[in-house]
């Protein structure tokens, strides 16, 4: 299990070239071990790419609905409670 989670941190580490190149070295990985990384790692992009992008769309939906409670919300408030939720937002 620990193996598969060290794989996974550096795979979604190595997403940038920098990281490759320090993999490849603190690794000491083969040129036939590294060409098999970077395999696996462009799998992984075009399988989970397709997720993360529909995280992204939901998440901005949740955004959406998020902002149009809130808005009713806004509504619902005085001018001094508006302002005393400012005002406790500011400190957070």
């Amino acid at each position: 299990m620990k193996r598969v989670i060290l794989f996974l941190a550096l795979v979604m580490f190595s997403f940038n070239s920098y990281a490759k190149n320090l993999e490849a070295e603190v690794l000491m990985l083969t040129d036939e071990q590294s060409q098999k990384v970077a395999e696996l790692k462009e799998n992984l992009k075009k399988e989970i790419g397709p997720i993360w992008d529909e995280i992204q769309e939901k998440q901005n939906a949740i955004l959406e609905i998020e902002k149009k409670y809130f808005e009713e919300f806004w509504k619902l408030l005085t001018d001094e409670q508006k302002a005393k939720y400012e005002s406790l937002n500011k400190k957070n």
